[in-house]
């Protein structure tokens, strides 16, 4: 989008209003030195961002304030900024408004605001081989205001010091519109040294593993080893669980001959028992038996004895009717007697036969249970076989196999530290190795165009010696006729550059690329017209001059053009090209930037001394200009 200057003022109590209109398309500020015509390009500088304001001179006294008008876009906007320093404030309002009260602030700082306006926002460039980052004021500034010293200068256009880098990559984006956001980043030194500090402790870290290692052990060796170990292991695990698994199967042959055997002698002791207690109960029938039949035999005989006194006392004998006793009694006694003993006789019976079944019951369950018994005995004879020959047939102790097999598995996860170790150190040694970013900045036809538009501009200034024309994207410069730009002299220099950035200007805007879309040109001509310093005597100094100015007054290509020069324009050309010109003769025209008053004389430096004229790029320690990074 870029911006397009309007109006620059310098303001100050009781003082009239120093002021620059600009015209949209073109400039031209003509006039002897020290009249301020550097002193505006200082302004622009130190007003869009830069770090110092511009060097004072003796009109400049009493002046406090500088204010920027530019458009963009549909807004306005004004830079007001104090000539002592301090910041910038950003005032902003719609295209098309006059009322000044209309202007709202912009809390955005200025040089953020320049790289929004540019198009150059969000875009990432290299700063230097290991770094990248946004675009900053500085990079916009410094491809769009030229000071009278860069101008002819001997150095690359990228400048000086550590900000070459960063100014290469906003001149390549400005060429083609693309950053290098994609490009690989090589390491920072800080990166480096912490990759050192890595690889040291992966070394040390290498010797003190390894130092657990016997000597000499390798990993197929060791893996070997492993391997044999497992495969006794396995074959005795195998062996193991066949053994367990015949002596499963014997167990429970045992275990149910066992429960077998156990009931088969509860059965049998219980039939033992049983034949005891049938024996014990014959043997008291019997003895029932014995008993009647003693009581049978008695009852008889007392029942057949006559009746016969006493012979001790000579009493007469008992009689039943003495008694009271039935005659019958005797009889029925002994016929209760013999039902008694027919009852027994049955029971014995009865009972004999379950004394012969419990006898035989016994017998058989004797016969099983010694069975039994021999089958258990057999069966813990072979369980006892297998035990014992499981114990002569492993000659290896598994406890320490076990542990030798740990003892292998510490030496291989070492080894496998080793490789790991090893592959980290070589990692780690390519890591630290600091390459070269790999970019491709050959301007393509983004570049060819430049060039050719260079070539047209060179041209149309009177140039006509050119016969090729190529642009250098690495060096941000040009070779014009198969010579580097820095290899002329200091007058074709100047006028090369200044085509240069003019040509890279029209062709960014043109093609929507980010730009500031204004470029500020102090003294092209300058150098040119010193005989010194004039690389080309074959071609008048009045063609190139008049050529120029000629140019410029019908120029209405993209972006806007400011120049600022001593060599004074053409009469015939000062309708058209309506510059600005200042005389350094109190009462005549303008004297210069401030209107002339009288001030006393002061130990500063004129406004349009080299010095001055690039304070605003002056270098600091690190080589960047005094602006960097704003």
């Amino acid at each position: 989008m870029g911006i397009n200057l309007g109006k620059l003022t310098s303001t100050g109590p009781g003082l009239p209003d120093a002021e620059i209109e600009f015209h949209p398309k073109r400039r031209v500020i003509v006039g002897p030195s020290d009249t301020g015509k550097s002193y505006v390009r200082g302004c622009l500088w130190y007003l869009l961002g830069g770090d110092k304001p511009p060097k004072p001179f003796p009109l400049a006294r009493g002046y406090q304030e500088l204010r920027l008008r530019f458009t963009s876009g549909e807004r306005e906007f004004e830079v007001r900024r104090s000539l002592f320093g301090g910041e910038a404030a950003v005032w902003a309002r719609p295209l098309g408004v006059e009322d000044d009260q209309v202007f709202e602030a912009v809390e955005t700082d200025i040089s953020e605001l320049l790289v929004e306006l540019s198009g150059a926002a969000g875009r990432q460039i290299l700063r230097n081989q290991s770094e990248r980052g946004p675009v900053t004021g500085d990079d916009v500034r410094h491809w769009a205001l030229w000071s009278q010293t860069e101008i002819p200068a001997e150095h690359a256009t990228s400048g000086l010091g550590f900000g070459i880098t960063k100014r290469i990559s906003s001149f390549n984006l400005f060429l083609s519109g693309n950053d290098d956001a994609s490009i690989q980043l090589t390491k920072t030194k800080s990166e480096v040294e912490r990759i050192k500090g890595q690889l040291t402790s992966a070394e040390a870290s290498f010797e003190r593993v390894k130092a657990g290692l016997p000597a000499d052990v390798t990993r197929d060796e060791v893996a070997d080893a492993i391997e044999r170990v497992d495969n006794t292991l396995a074959a005795i695990t195998s062996q193991y669980e066949a053994r367990a698994a015949k002596l499963k199967e014997l167990r429970k042959q045992i275990a149910d001959a066992s429960d077998g055997l156990r009931t088969a002698t509860n059965q049998r002791n219980h039939a033992q028992s049983m034949v005891a207690r049938f024996e014990l109960l014959d043997l008291k029938y019997a003895n029932d038996l014995s008993r009647l039949g003693a009581t049978s035999e008695g009852t008889a005989f007392f029942d057949a004895l006559p009746a016969v006194p006493c012979p001790l006392c000579g009493a007469a004998p008992h009689t039943a009717e003495t008694h009271n006793h039935s005659p019958t009694e005797p009889k029925d006694y002994r016929a209760a007697i013999a039902a008694e003993t027919e009852k027994i006789r049955v029971l014995r019976l009865g009972l004999s036969a379950a004394l012969e079944r419990e006898k035989r019951r016994y017998a058989s369950l004797h016969v099983a249970a010694e069975e039994l018994t021999g089958t258990l005995n057999a069966l813990q004879n072979r369980e006892a076989m297998v035990v014992d020959g499981a114990r002569i047939e492993f000659s290896a102790d598994p406890k320490t196999l076990a542990v030798r097999r740990s003892e292998l598995s510490a030496q291989l996860a070492i080894l496998d530290e080793l490789e790991r170790l090893a592959a980290e150190i070589a990692r780690l040694k390519k890591l630290k190795v600091r390459g070269r970013v790999d970019m491709n900045r050959d301007g393509g036809t983004d570049g060819r165009a430049v060039a050719d538009h260079v070539k047209e501009l060179l041209i149309a200034w009177g140039f006509n010696d050119i016969e090729n024309i190529s642009l250098d994207a690495e060096e941000c410069d040009i070779v014009i006729n198969d010579r580097p730009r820095l290899s002329y002299g200091a007058g074709l220099r100047s006028l090369y550059l200044s085509a240069l950035v003019i040509a890279l200007m029209e062709h960014a805007v043109g093609r929507g690329y980010p730009h500031l879309g204004v470029t500020v040109i102090d003294s092209p001509l300058k150098a040119y017209a010193d005989p010194v310093q004039t690389a080309s005597p074959d071609l008048a100094l009045g063609t190139v001059r008049e050529r120029f100015y000629s140019w410029l007054s019908t120029w209405a290509g993209n972006g806007q053009i400011v120049v600022l020069e001593n060599e004074t324009i053409p009469p015939s050309l000062l309708t058209s090209l309506e510059p600005i010109v200042f005389s350094k003769v109190p009462g005549v025209g303008r004297h210069g930037f401030y209107p002339y008053r009288d001030v006393p004389a002061a130990d500063v430096e004129p406004a349009d001394s080299s010095e001055n004229a690039g304070d605003h790029q002056t270098k600091n320690d690190n080589g960047t200009s005094s602006g960097d990074e704003q």
